[in-house]
């Protein structure tokens, strides 16, 4: 194994355990149940809020999940691109 090919094996491992890291972190928070609370008194009101329905609540964990899959994902393109275009100058 030459010295060039191993930066490029541990960059591909290092990107496929980050978008790992961030489908775990996904099925963690969405298996977490959401609280939440209110900061308002309105005490004449007879309407109730009800989650149940249209209202998707997600939490913290997940939202960051997405952002590390999201993040992976970009490096996952560029590290594609990267070897794509080494590929095409050394066949010209």
């Amino acid at each position: 194994m030459s010295n060039r090919i191993r930066p490029e094996i541990i960059g591909w491992g290092v990107v496929g355990l980050v978008i790992l890291v961030g489908v775990v972190t996904i099925a963690v928070g969405l298996l977490t149940p959401v609280t939440f609370g209110w900061f308002a008194y309105q005490p004449l009101a007879d309407a109730t809020f009800n989650p149940v329905g249209d209202a998707l609540l997600v939490s913290r964990t997940t939202v960051v999940g997405f952002i590390v899959i999201a993040l992976g994902l970009i490096a996952l393109a560029f590290l594609a691109g990267w070897r794509l275009a080494r590929r095409r100058t050394t066949e010209l």
